[in-house]
C-alpha cells in the first residue's frame, strides 16, 4: 500500500472514532439535561431537567449591574483611547473620535447620575467617574495632546473610583442570581435532581479564573471551582459550543478513570508528559537542537 492510501485508510478509521466520539459526548449531555442542568448565559439562566422544556429565568443583569459596569467602563475607554498616543499631537482623526465619545458621554449624564444609589447606601457616595472624565476629555480637545503623566494620573484616581462600583455590580448580580437559585431549589428540583445538578457556565476568556458564578455554585454546591466537574465553564458564547464542551469535559473524566486511574489526565495535552521527557533527554532532541548563527 503506497503512502497515499496508507494515509487514507487511516484518516476513514479515524474519522469513525470521532463520529463515535460526537455521539457519546452528545448522549451524555442529554443524559445530564435529563437528570438536571443549570447554564448561565448572559443574562439569562436556563435550566433543563427530565423530560419538561428548558426553562429561562432572565435577570442574572439587573439595571443596577448594568449601570455600575457602564459607568465603570467610561475611564477604560478614555485609557483605550489614548493609551497609544501620549507625548504627541493628536490627529484630527483620533481628536474627533474624542469628541464623538465626550458628546455620548454628556447626552448619558442623567442615567449615569449615581445620587440615588448614594442616597439608598449602594454607594458611599456619588461617584465622581463622570465630572472627572468629563474634564479629562476637554482638557486633551484643547491641548490637542496628552503626556503620559497626565493618563496615568487619570487612570489611577479612576481605578480608585471604581472599586465602589465593582463591589454594587458584583452584590447586584451575585443577589440576582441566588433569588433564581432559591427559587429553583425550592419549587423545582427534588433532592436527587439537586445532587446530580450540573452548572455550565459561559463567559469572557480573561474572566475564569474567580469568576462569579463560578464562586457562587462552588459555595452553594459544596465543590470546589476547579477539579470537580459539577461546575464546567466555556469560554466564549457560542451556546452549542458550551453544550459541546461539557460533553467533552465529562465524557474525558470516564476516559480519563478507565485508562489512566486519573480524571484529570484527559484535562491536559495527552502528549505533554512524553514531549517534556523527550525534550530533556540527552539523546533526544536536547541533544540536537539547531544551532544559531555563528
Amino acid at each position: 500500500m503506497d503512502d497515499a492510501k496508507e494515509l487514507e485508510a487511516l484518516q476513514q478509521l479515524d474519522q469513525h472514532f470521532v463520529e463515535i466520539y460526537e455521539t457519546a459526548r452528545a448522549e451524555l449531555v442529554e443524559r445530564q439535561e435529563r437528570a438536571a442542568l443549570i447554564v448561565i448565559n448572559g443574562d439569562a439562566l436556563l435550566l433543563h431537567r427530565g423530560d419538561q422544556p428548558v426553562q429561562t429565568f432572565s435577570g442574572l443583569e439587573p439595571p443596577l449591574y448594568n449601570k455600575m459596569k457602564t459607568l465603570g467602563h467610561v475611564p477604560l475607554a478614555v485609557f483605550c483611547l489614548l493609551d497609544h498616543h501620549t507625548d504627541e499631537t493628536l490627529t484630527a482623526d483620533l481628536l474627533a473620535r474624542i469628541s464623538a465619545y465626550r458628546a455620548t458621554l454628556e447626552s448619558s449624564a442623567e442615567v449615569l447620575d449615581t445620587g440615588v444609589e448614594a442616597r439608598q447606601g449602594i454607594l458611599p457616595r456619588p461617584s465622581d467617574i463622570f465630572v472627572k472624565t468629563n474634564a479629562f476629555l476637554d482638557a486633551i480637545l484643547a491641548k490637542g495632546r496628552v503626556s503620559r503623566e497626565e493618563l496615568t494620573r487619570f487612570t489611577r484616581e479612576a481605578g480608585e473610583d471604581v472599586g465602589p462600583l465593582i463591589a454594587a455590580a458584583v452584590r447586584a448580580q451575585l443577589d440576582a442570581c441566588h433569588a433564581i437559585v432559591t427559587h429553583i431549589r425550592a419549587r423545582i428540583l427534588n433532592d436527587e435532581q439537586w445532587r446530580e445538578l450540573r452548572v455550565l457556565i459561559l463567559g469572557a476568556y480573561m474572566a475564569r479564573q474567580n469568576e462569579l458564578f463560578l464562586q457562587y455554585f462552588a459555595r452553594i454546591l459544596h465543590t470546589p471551582t476547579q477539579g470537580d466537574k459539577r461546575l464546567v465553564y466555556f469560554e466564549g458564547d457560542d451556546l452549542q459550543g458550551a453544550y459541546d464542551h461539557l460533553g467533552t469535559t465529562m465524557l474525558d473524566v470516564s476516559v480519563a478513570n478507565a485508562f489512566f486511574r486519573d480524571s484529570e489526565r484527559m484535562h491536559r495535552d495527552l502528549l505533554g508528559d512524553e514531549a517534556a521527557r523527550y525534550l530533556l533527554d540527552p539523546a533526544g532532541m536536547s541533544g540536537s537542537r539547531p544551532r544559531g548563527p555563528g
